[in-house]
């Protein structure tokens, strides 16, 4: 799916020169026909390639998650799509009636926990530390392919925004993104799941973990600040934010 609004480059959302390719591929692969329009008997020139499962639920680029769509029918989805996610926003904090009768009231876990968070159905892997660490890395060095990555860098890029963002409103986007990816844990089936978080304090770690429940595990980062800190001013895209990063280093606990 996509937000709306200053979505940035192509290259910044993921859909750079390797995007183009797949695009290509699949398209060819579909023979140019939207494949929704399909289903509903009207053969329709397609020109785009969506997410079958979306970014924000998992979905991944594999080809049996992608297929051809006309413009039409792609807004749609898009909007559909969008929809999901807000009315899953406005969920957030009201109370449910739990299988005995009672009242349940959500849990409100604090820090960047999402209010009334349900544990994870399949294995999550919280790697915490500090800004530089090298948190993303690991997660990529051991995922599969076919498991999901929470990264809000990651999911900054893809709403529009740059790697390591500074803007409050974008960074707002993406921890709304976020929140609606680590929901969906609690309703996936297979698979595997890497969820990307500072966690400065052992007290948000130890309680990140309770609200993914049983199937999670911790990995905290063990590089030494000074290194962490020395990536940071090596890295010219880091600029904007090396500042605060900086700092999160420095308080990281």
């Amino acid at each position: 799916m996509a937000w709306q609004g200053d979505r940035g480059t192509r290259h910044q959302r993921g859909y750079g020169h390797r995007w183009v390719k797949l695009r290509d591929t699949i398209l060819q692969r579909d023979g140019h026909l939207c494949i929704p329009c399909l289903h509903n008997g009207r053969p329709t020139p397609a020109k785009q390639v969506d997410h079958i499962t979306p970014k924000s639920q998992g979905g991944t680029d594999e080809h049996d998650n992608l297929q051809s769509i006309c413009v039409d029918c792609h807004k749609a989805k898009t909007a559909s799509e969008a929809a999901v996610i807000r009315d899953a926003l406005r969920a957030e904090g009201k109370p449910s009636i739990g299988d005995d009768g009672w009242v349940t009231l959500p849990t409100k876990w604090g820090y960047s926990i999402p209010h009334g968070l349900r544990p994870s159905a399949i294995p999550v892997t919280i790697i915490c530390g500090p800004p530089a660490s090298g948190k993303t890395t690991y997660a990529h060095e051991h995922a599969a392919p076919t498991d999901k990555i929470i990264d809000l860098d990651e999911i900054t890029q893809r709403i529009g925004g740059k790697m390591w963002e500074t803007d409050r409103a974008i960074i707002r986007r993406a921890l709304s993104y976020r929140d609606v990816m680590i929901r969906s844990l609690a309703d996936a089936h297979t698979g595997a799941a890497w969820f990307i978080v500072t966690g400065k304090t052992a007290q948000e770690r130890k309680t990140w973990l309770q609200a993914l429940g049983e199937k999670a595990r911790l990995v905290v980062m063990d590089t030494p600040k000074a290194v962490c800190i020395e990536r940071i001013l090596a890295e010219p895209r880091r600029a904007d934010a090396a500042r605060s990063q900086i700092l999160a280093v420095d308080k990281w606990q």
